[in-house]
């Protein structure tokens, strides 16, 4: 959870207003030079987007209305704005240390400016290895989960299939992990998909909503901010993921 005194980010159209407020937050030195502890670094801020504040104090609520929490010790290590298609978006990530390490163990949480939440995957050494639980109570668990705060979109859903899914991750001592889960995709009455991933004991490792797929192009359309591969090549950082991925380009 938070620390309290935690600075919170008010994010200003124009760059050298933006960059003032930055700094009197404590999310940059005045020099420019990277952030001191316990700031938040944040990044991929555009200045065509109505902005509101980038809180991870809005993310936590979300998680907390869907019954999700961040584990213990963790805390938010790297925040952006960015889009989920033609929505702004605040993209928070928590991870077990204190700087962003792309590939490794971390809990991602994407909003909307009305709060919704769009995205959310908690990947961890913990959950790597484990068995998988079977589809019939997978597809169960998933809609109990999801109308307990999010009825009426629940309410538009068709189950378009049930399978595994696996995720790969590097532990803190870098060690290849892979997390199994198992995949519920649906897609809602406004075309949109969503899925969610349940691991073990019916625990959520991952749920995405308001996806658009790219029939053009043969691969999805909507930006994957839970996704380090994705997040890397849109960096600069990294390969262009291979389809279904979507395009990373910025």
């Amino acid at each position: 959870m938070i620390e309290k005194g935690m600075p919170k980010v008010l994010l200003a159209v124009g760059a050298g207003t933006l960059l003032a407020a930055l700094a009197a937050a404590g999310v940059f030195a005045d020099d420019g030079g990277p952030p001191a502890a316990p700031a938040v670094r944040t990044t991929g801020i555009g200045t065509d987007i109505n902005l509101r504040e980038v809180s991870v104090e809005r993310a936590e609520q979300a998680l907390k209305n869907a019954g999700l929490a961040v584990p213990d010790g963790w805390r938010p290590v790297h925040t952006r704005r960015e889009r989920h298609d033609e929505r702004p978006v605040a993209v928070v990530r928590y991870e077990p240390g204190t700087t962003r390490t792309l590939g490794g163990e971390h809990l991602t949480v994407v909003i909307d400016d009305e709060d919704t939440l769009l995205g959310y995957t908690r990947l961890t050494a913990e959950a790597a290895d484990r068995p998988r639980p079977q589809a019939d109570q997978v597809e169960r668990a998933a809609f109990e989960w999801l109308r307990g705060f999010a009825a009426e979109h629940a309410a538009g859903l068709d189950v378009q299939w049930v399978d595994r899914h696996d995720e790969e991750i590097r532990d803190r001592a870098g060690r290849r992990r892979v997390v199994t889960g198992t995949k519920v995709k649906t897609r809602h009455s406004n075309g949109l998909y969503t899925w969610i991933i349940v691991g073990e004991r019916e625990t959520v490792l991952a749920y995405e909503r308001d996806v658009r797929w790219d029939g053009e192009a043969g691969r999805r359309g909507t930006a994957m901010w839970l996704h380090d591969r994705w997040i890397a090549a849109r960096e600069g950082t990294g390969p262009q993921p291979d389809a279904p991925y979507a395009l990373a380009g910025r």
